[in-house]
């Protein structure tokens, strides 16, 4: 099985200033003419709503699995943030969150944050966060060290699976080796491989794809980067992978940690 674990869409089909078409028939029509099993649609802040996505024409495709997303920089402190995130989610069974500081609108290290995950940790059986890994932007008023912070965050939420989106993104490596030990912290490989597929950072995560298999999860960011680009990609910087570990980066991984049915035959 082939998942693609992090896809995004519109509900006009626009992608901020870009040509992209970011259609939910778009993307259905991506996957159908790739070797992609799965893909999960993932809400960004800003950009659609968990509500809207459900809505859009085509969602209850049953290629596609659907995330969700939260904003703790709507409620006004901390105690709100995590009753308003318990409100939301508890009644779920295990889900996949994700979480996005820059369009977000809040520090990485902000409070209402960091309460919604102490609330996610403690809940019986914690969600899967996923947090975007390319922390900061022309808004955001004052930098922290990518890798001390996921490290830290990884260590202070054991019971949390944390996925890294974008790996970190150039500081993949470090990340990965500072986080060796805390096997709660995952490292998605989405636009960062196919960005960097030219440079060092390939490398680095072709090394990290045979070292670490079992903590990497493969993704494409569409509509930015195509799924069928994403997977030459990937099998072109990996190749000569071992078999097992290519189909625990493509599919087997993020069903694990989702509880996703193995239903289809591994490619």
């Amino acid at each position: 099985m082939i998942i693609d674990a992090n896809v995004h869409v519109s509900a006009d089909g626009k992608w901020f200033h870009t040509p992209h078409d970011a259609s939910l028939e778009k993307l259905i029509r991506e996957i159908e003419s790739s070797a992609i099993d799965k893909a999960i649609v993932v809400p960004l802040p800003g950009v659609i709503t968990n509500e809207q996505q459900r809505q859009l024409p085509a969602a209850g495709h049953p290629d596609l699995i659907h995330a969700y997303t939260f904003n703790p920089a709507l409620f006004e402190n901390p105690k709100a943030a995590a009753e308003g995130f318990k409100r939301e989610f508890s009644h779920l069974k295990k889900s996949f969150i994700k979480f996005h500081n820059r369009f977000g609108k809040y520090h990485p290290e902000d409070e209402r944050f960091m309460a919604v995950m102490k609330a996610n940790n403690e809940a019986a059986v914690p969600h899967v966060i996923g947090i975007c890994g390319l922390l900061h932007d022309r808004n955001t008023p004052s930098a922290i060290s990518t890798e001390k912070y996921f490290f830290d965050l990884g260590k202070k939420f054991p019971e949390t699976t944390l996925l890294i989106m974008h790996g970190g993104g150039t500081r993949i490596l470090q990340i990965a080796e500072l986080c060796r030990d805390l096997h709660n912290v995952f490292f998605d490989l989405s636009m960062t491989l196919t960005k960097y597929a030219e440079t060092s950072v390939a490398n680095d995560i072709k090394w990290l794809c045979k070292h670490y298999d079992k903590r990497m999860i493969w993704a494409s960011d569409f509509p930015e980067i195509s799924p069928k680009i994403a997977l030459e990609t990937f099998d072109a910087v990996c190749m000569n992978l071992e078999a097992d570990k290519r189909k625990n980066i493509l599919g087997l991984n993020i069903a694990s940690i989702l509880n996703i049915p193995l239903n289809i035959p591994s490619t």
